[in-house]
């Protein structure tokens, strides 16, 4: 997966093109403020995989059922 950078700024001027290319392209963000990265956007296709994945045994088996 592709990791783009952004700054707040960014976000807040394009917020629906950088949704669109993490949405569509599959494109990970990271979000910046002052130089530090404080947030990531992901598909969400692929964190709810990520989820799933760290669930415990007993929970996925009780969500199959």
């Amino acid at each position: 997966m592709q990791l783009r950078t952004y700054t707040t700024i960014d976000l807040r001027k394009a917020l629906g093109e950088i949704l669109d290319r993490t949405r569509i392209a599959g494109e990970a963000a990271a979000i910046t403020r002052k130089g530090k990265t404080v947030a990531y956007l992901v598909p969400a296709e692929w964190f709810e995989q990520q989820q799933v994945a760290q669930q415990p045994a007993s929970e996925a088996d009780q969500d199959a059922a």
